[in-house]
């Protein structure tokens, strides 16, 4: 079957309707068609062939959204790299992956250049930007390549469409691997959960790097025929002026950029009604936020909850359910990850491997035609995260009587004080709702007495005062007493990983110095 023909169709319907924005270049469907095709067949002429693996290191452009489109489309696998991981992580990926082929932006030459010579494997490294001695230049690659389809054959159900790499936390990260029919199924899955139809009329802001979720959100609206705007990064004041001026309908943001957003002083300068939906997930969604969201932006809010194993959506918090101003089970739901969606099944189950009640808490499970196929070159970290055919996610949830799904915390943040199983998401939920707090990190400290004792750091609003006396009373007034912060500090601002989540791994550091492991 051919690759990418979920992406080829928009060409049958709306060739001369604009695909992609970037900046002042305005591409139609069929400038885009052309110049996907042209790099399908610049990279096949280097001798690659089904099987090979193509990385593209570059930050948002034409090229990058090219590149996601193209590098599959000639039948090869696209190696997804993280514009924020450092050289040494980024080498580490094209070794695991065993890439063939990178495609490399002009201003990551001079970090990478250090460690390309430690990728044996690395055959062709082609640069966006100028020709460089020694270096394949894009755009003579692409330059008289024919504008047609690439004669590329795939089978759906055994070549890999794309490895994708988890965050890596908790250690190396693991290639997560995507055959042609797992990603076929990931872009329909999204298309027929979806509360209101996405089509050309549509305009898709993507604020994110497209190698990852943002990128995939952008292939769902283009191959529906929708007008994709690409920013070059995330700006909260360029984002907002976009809206308005694009007359933007759909965006997708991680919590923090919300949060950055709402803050900003210039939103109330701009007209942001043309916005019909925000979709929002990768990290836990602080209720507050989503109330403030709510009240700014309407009723246009969408949860999808996915992974790096298994894309969004697993389940999904559609408008309907985005209530601020309704009864105690409406409101309780805004802090769920929604139902499962359709092609999903799910269960909750507890350390015996029993489903749980409604209400307990246990690790959520989930089955798909949309699941990966296995971790690249991990036989056995794959057989412990998929038994059975079922994804063991590591995230610890509940759900209740009406199907909603409630995700506690991973299963490695999870905190033991006194035989007690605490859960950083929960007491920082608690946090987040004190008026003077602004954005919270919960973890575990080693703890003499206890084994470990909860440590929140906390980030205050601008010009607010209180003091680590009060937040741990406040706990007390709405937690269990042992689930309440043993100590409190205040901070400028939480770090994040390449991935913008909270990175837990950094903030414990300091307090598990000397300690064999990291727990207590």
């Amino acid at each position: 079957m051919r690759p990418g023909v979920l992406f080829t169709w928009p060409m049958t319907r709306y060739a001369e309707r604009t695909a992609v924005v970037f900046g002042k270049d305005r591409l139609t469907y069929a400038e885009m068609d052309a110049q996907v095709n042209r790099l399908c067949h610049g990279l096949l002429s280097l001798g690659l062939k089904r099987g090979h693996k193509v990385a593209a290191l570059l930050n948002n452009g034409i090229e990058s959204a090219v590149s996601i489109l193209g590098i599959p489309r000639a039948g090869l696998t696209y190696v997804t790299l993280n514009i924020r991981n450092s050289p040494r992580e980024q080498a580490e990926i094209l070794n695991d992956s065993e890439t063939d082929a990178l495609i490399l932006g002009e201003e990551f030459i001079d970090s990478m250049e250090p460690v390309l010579g430690s990728v044996p494997t690395l055959k062709h490294v082609i640069v966006v930007g100028p020709s460089l001695p020694g270096r394949l230049s894009y755009e003579k690659l692409v330059k008289g390549q024919p504008s047609t389809l690439p004669d590329a054959d795939v089978d759906y159900g055994v070549d890999i469409e794309r490895i994708h790499y988890t965050a890596g936390t908790t250690g190396r990260p693991k290639g997560g691997v995507m055959t042609f029919g797992v990603f076929y199924n990931i872009i329909t899955n999204i298309l027929i959960n979806l509360d209101r139809p996405i089509g050309p009329d549509d305009i898709y802001l993507s604020v994110g790097p497209l190698t990852h979720a943002a990128g995939l959100m952008m292939m769902v609206y283009y191959c529906r025929g929708a007008k994709c705007i690409i920013l070059p990064r995330f700006d909260p004041e360029l984002v907002i002026e976009t809206i308005d001026r694009e007359r933007v309908t759909s965006v997708l943001f991680v919590p923090t950029m919300l949060a950055m957003i709402l803050r900003s002083s210039r939103i109330k300068d701009f007209d942001l009604s043309s916005i019909k939906r925000i979709w929002y997930g990768t990290a836990p969604m602080p209720v507050e936020w989503l109330k403030e969201g709510i009240k700014v932006f309407g009723q246009v809010f969408r949860q999808n909850y996915g992974m790096t194993e298994m894309a969004q959506p697993i389940t999904f918090l559609g408008p309907e359910d985005h209530i601020i101003e309704g009864s105690p089970d409406q409101l309780r739901r805004l802090s769920s990850a929604g139902r499962p969606a359709l092609g999903v099944e799910l269960k909750i189950l507890n350390e015996n491997g029993q489903p749980v009640k409604p209400g307990e808490i246990g690790e959520i499970c989930i089955r798909s035609n949309k699941m990966i196929k296995e971790y690249w070159k991990k036989p056995q970290d794959t057989a412990e995260a998929i038994v059975n055919g079922w994804l063991h996610t590591r995230d610890m949830g509940t759900i209740d009587e009406e199907g909603y799904v409630y995700i506690i915390d991973r299963k490695s943040d999870m905190i033991i004080s006194g035989g007690f199983n605490i859960y950083p998401r929960e007491v920082e939920e608690v946090i987040m709702t004190h008026p003077a707090v602004s954005e919270v990190a919960v973890i575990a400290v080693p703890d003499d007495t206890w084994g470990e004792a909860v440590k929140a750091m906390v980030v205050l609003k601008p010009g607010a005062r209180i003091t680590e006396e009060e937040i741990i009373n406040f706990c007390k007034e709405n937690l269990a007493s042992y689930k309440k912060p043993k100590t409190v500090e205040f901070i400028k601002e939480i770090p994040k990983t390449a991935y913008n989540k909270v990175d837990r791994k950094s903030l414990k550091e300091s307090f598990w110095k000397g300690y064999d492991r990291r727990v207590n």
